[in-house]
């Protein structure tokens, strides 16, 4: 949700959010610098560049640039170092949120609730169009399924002990840095919460998105748990599931391909079907 700018001859990456933004960028900033200052493998802010950049309505962090080989493509076991190096921290120097990923999806509930004109027409004629239902009976229906998981979650037995977690955690978000080192970008979702969610992507991808099993299984090795062996496996899952259907459904409007493979992901979950395969948004 930011706009990013990759400035070659200055060696940096400029990533802009809205001015609205700026508790969490300045969040970030302060946890790339207290990640940088403890050596650990994430991306790094460019030098001299601590503090964000504000300017009218918009406010910035600049970025050290690294190149990456062309067609280079991260695997999931390249998450386990990263993770277990930001795992290893209880806290950091920082005040962090704590970890509410049911909040985040009421918050985008809500969003979707308040549209108004075309955009809650489109939303309106989708839902009538893909489920016959009315657009507040898919929305109820998803706060139906967040109060259950808010229920599960408080019964939930943890395998690890809570400590800093990335939050967004997947292969995607990897880097090689300048010595070759992996490196993991994005820190916008960290917070203190269960490490488990942290191994949530790699699993589900191999459930839902047909990535190699073997790739996740050599996760899991490197990192030294299966999460989807663990006791919050089923949960966290369904926790995932929410999160990825709910995502897209505030700004659905003039993008097709996200509408209907979002309408193949929210009919799994109204009927329940674990083993269908989903496709990534492109």
């Amino acid at each position: 949700m930011n706009a990013v700018f990759r400035l070659d001859r200055a060696g940096v990456v400029v990533r802009m959010a809205p001015i609205a933004s700026s508790d969490v960028v300045d969040r970030v900033a302060k946890v790339a610098t207290a990640f940088g200052r403890l050596g650990l493998p994430t991306a790094r802010l460019a030098p001299g560049m601590s503090e964000p950049v504000a300017e009218g309505s918009w406010i910035a962090t600049v970025w050290t640039l690294l190149p990456q080989a062309p067609g280079r493509r991260h695997d999931s076991v390249d998450l386990a170092g990263p993770l277990r190096a930001i795992h290893a921290l209880p806290e950091i120097d920082v005040e962090l949120p704590g970890w509410d990923p049911l909040g985040q999806i009421s918050g985008l509930l809500s969003k979707a609730a308040s549209l108004a004109g075309a955009d809650h027409g489109f939303l309106s004629d989708w839902a009538t169009r893909e489920f016959g239902l009315s657009l507040d009976q898919v929305l109820d229906h998803l706060r139906d399924k967040c109060s259950e998981l808010a229920v599960d979650l408080e019964a939930v037995e943890w395998t690890l002990p809570r400590s800093v977690i990335h939050g967004d955690a997947h292969a995607g978000n990897l880097l090689d840095d300048l010595s070759g080192r992996v490196v993991i970008g994005d820190l916008d979702s960290v917070s203190i919460g269960p490490p488990e969610w942290d191994l949530i992507p790699a699993a589900h991808g191999a459930l839902r998105f047909g990535d190699d099993p073997a790739q996740h299984r050599a996760f899991a090795r490197t990192y030294g748990l299966d999460v989807s062996a663990s006791p919050a496996w089923d949960v966290l899952r369904r926790v995932r599931e929410l999160q990825l259907v709910t995502s897209v459904i505030p700004d659905l409007r003039g993008r097709p391909g996200v509408a209907s493979e979002l309408a193949r992901r929210l009919a799994s979950t109204l009927t329940g079907a674990v083993g269908e395969n989903w496709n990534r948004y492109t």
